[in-house]
């Protein structure tokens, strides 16, 4: 008989893999679009307890169909301090279950099924008019890419059904250790568990691979998936690299806890196929073994998880705390871009941070204005800097996010946070290039300032304090509670400026003419102060508009 030709195969075969893969990322990337929203929900539960932790895990990497996506973003969470690792390991140890799903799915029998889904799928998500509908779309396009390059894989390695030196050296997958080892190494390549183990039920249904060496694989793909995590640590603080380490712990020691068992679970897997669910295809049997492998682990690990959590912080300790530049942001990571509605809550906070530059700057200004020598107020001058730097680096981050994958709800969002972002800017601005010259305006005619207009400003300061922190609120939270109340301000923040500009025209009639030059002077500071208080108004209709 003729060998086959190695070469046709080897590129069929990897041909059927990049669909595959191909298939695996379209359908990743519709279900985070779609679920966008409700995944912010599930991360809200991190900070219960392990137990629902790991509900949140299983659901996220179900909805996903990623495990590594879950990492991700633990990796990214963390890094800006969000979650700590006690709060991650039980997401860490869902993920796990929750990637079983995806083999699941890939085990039906029914590869023929890929043309049509992937015809259906591309025209649906052509209809771009009903967004949710597109993204369904592509979601069916994905799911018909992985089934059409499952059967092209299969197609592929029929010929090595009869090609004896092939059948031999598949055999030797009966040593746990190579199937494990050719299962890690083929997942950290190609960035997917769920390809390494699709590959491997397309090889045990064509009867080149049998069902132990294909759930050795199996184990190699749950220890290979840990690189995803390890490479977007790469660069980060310690407790995104405490993710990682809880990520290869649970894995790896699941794995060893195994080996000796594959033949127990090979068993059991044929038993649950053949008698409980009348499917015989290895397929299956893979696919069950996977998902009693990762259960039963987790059932193990959920009563260690405060120990192994303390052991991350052990092994990975917080670095020494540096100052950081204020300008510098903390929240935007670009790990979330690839999930719209979770980058722009991240641009969110970073504007909480802009907002709070403005707000110190909105604390020393005016007294400084009124008190302070040059020094001071130069030195002030610098912090609007700051509030523009910021700028930048949030509209910089918003623009990065990929237009298509925007839902008019993420299109809203957007524009309320830009607009945000600008409103704070504007309050950054105004006090560095209105109020902040005054004061240098005081030192240079060598005016002082009346006790009684001190004390209608002081007055006047306080109450812009006051409804700024209530704006810093709303620009993070969004809480109706916050917004009435800052809306319901203008009224009594109106009256204290009436009050003082009417003392202070009182106190101007009568007097010399010099007096002229100082009226002016107090009469700028409470405008400007009242330009201010109209921006920090302005937080609260924008919320309330797009809300």
């Amino acid at each position: 008989m003729n060998s086959p030709n190695i070469g046709s195969i080897l590129i069929s075969l990897l041909g059927g893999l990049a669909i595959f893969i191909l298939g695996m990322s379209l359908m990743t990337q519709a279900l985070n679009n779609l679920a966008g929203a409700r995944m912010k929900a599930l991360l809200g539960a991190f900070t219960k307890n392990r137990f629902t932790a790991t509900l949140s895990g299983i659901a996220i990497t179900a909805t996903v169909q990623s495990s590594s996506v879950t990492t991700v973003l633990l990796v990214g969470f963390s890094s800006v301090g969000l979650i700590t690792a006690a709060q991650s390991v039980g997401v860490i140890f869902g993920a796990n279950v929750g990637s079983t799903v995806t083999a699941q799915i890939i085990a039906f029998k029914i590869a023929e099924a890929g043309a049509p889904l992937l015809a259906l799928g591309l025209v649906l998500s052509f209809i771009k008019k009903y967004e949710r509908l597109s993204q369904v779309g592509m979601l069916i396009l994905g799911l018909g890419a992985i089934f059409f390059g499952m059967q092209e894989m299969g197609d592929a390695t029929r010929p090595l059904r009869t090609y004896q030196p092939f059948l031999d050296a598949m055999q030797t997958i009966d040593s746990p250790l190579w199937g494990i080892l050719i299962g890690l190494a083929f997942t950290a390549i190609v960035q997917s568990s769920a390809a390494t183990i699709g590959l491997a039920m397309v090889f045990a249904n064509q009867g080149l691979l049998p069902l132990e060496g294909a759930i050795s694989i199996a184990f190699g793909a749950n220890i290979g998936t840990c690189i995803t995590a390890a490479l977007a640590a790469l660069g980060r603080p310690p407790a995104a690299w405490r993710i990682v380490f809880i990520h290869v712990v649970f894995n790896t020691v699941g794995v060893a806890l195994w080996v000796a068992f594959i033949p127990q679970l090979s068993e059991a897997s044929q038993y649950l196929a053949d008698s409980l669910l009348g499917d015989h295809s290895l397929g299956r049997k893979i696919a069950i073994a996977h998902t009693v492998f990762n259960v039963i682990n987790l059932l193990i690990f959920i009563g260690f998880a405060g120990p192994l959590a303390r052991l991350a912080y052990r092994v990975v300790p917080d670095k020494i705390h540096r100052p950081q530049n204020a300008s510098k942001p903390i929240y935007l990571d670009p790990l979330f871009l690839d999930t719209p509605s979770l980058a722009i809550d991240r641009a969110r906070l970073e504007t909480g941070r802009l907002a709070a530059i403005a707000l110190k700057m909105s604390e020393e200004i005016p007294i400084a204005a009124i008190s302070s020598d040059a020094s001071r107020l130069n030195e002030l001058a610098k912090c609007d800097d700051e509030v523009d730097d910021l700028q930048t680096e949030i509209l910089n981050y918003l623009a990065k996010i990929d237009a298509t994958k925007l839902e008019k709800r993420d299109q809203a969002a957007i524009h309320e946070v830009i607009t945000l972002v600008n409103t704070w800017e504007n309050i950054g601005d105004t006090l560095d290039n209105h109020i902040l010259p005054l004061g240098h305006d005081r030192l240079r005619t060598g005016l002082v300032i009346s006790d009684a207009t001190k004390k209608a400003l002081l007055s006047l300061h306080q109450e812009l304090l006051k409804n700024m922190r209530l704006a810093m609120l709303v620009t993070t939270n969004r809480d109706p509670d916050d917004i009435k109340k800052l809306l319901a301000a203008k009224e009594a923040y109106n009256k204290l400026a009436e009050t003082a500009e009417r003392d202070l025209q009182t106190r101007l009639v009568g007097r010399e003419l010099t007096r002229m030059e100082l009226f002016r002077l107090e009469s700028d500071l409470i405008g400007n102060l009242k330009r201010v208080h109209y921006y920090v108004r302005r937080v609260a209709k924008i919320s309330l508009h797009e809300a």
